[in-house]
């Protein structure tokens, strides 16, 4: 076993903890300017119409939002299994076609939530 072997997990590991760190402080951080924006509006006495709520939340439809997600993760799942098929090493293998599962399964799971919900909007 080469030295800088084990560091590769790690590496691996502390990059996707980075990415979702960032991912919700950043979802944080626009949520709040949002809330200050319309605490901002209301101290100065304006009114707050249903518009302009809604064009300050900039929510997208659940639906839309179900069906992106199923999309991208059923694509990363499956680059991963793809992956694991070009790789020659029989462990490397295994171990691309077992963490594809995952992301593909969640993203199946979404397009299914995605085509059985009815949705109001």
């Amino acid at each position: 076993m080469q030295p800088f072997e084990v560091f590769i997990p790690i590496v691996a590991m502390l990059a996707s903890a980075a990415v979702l760190i960032s991912f919700f402080y950043l979802s944080h951080r626009n949520k709040k300017a949002i809330q200050d924006t319309i605490r901002h509006s209301i101290d100065q006495g304006n009114p707050l119409t249903p518009e302009i709520l809604e064009k300050l939340g900039t929510n997208h439809s659940p639906r839309i939002k179900d069906l992106r997600r199923g999309i991208v993760l059923a694509a990363l799942g499956l680059a991963f299994m793809l992956a694991g098929l070009i790789v020659n090493d029989p462990d490397g293998t295994v171990g691309m076609m077992v963490s594809g599962m995952f992301p593909l399964m969640v993203g199946l799971g979404f397009l299914l939530v995605w085509k059985l919900n009815r949705y109001n909007d």
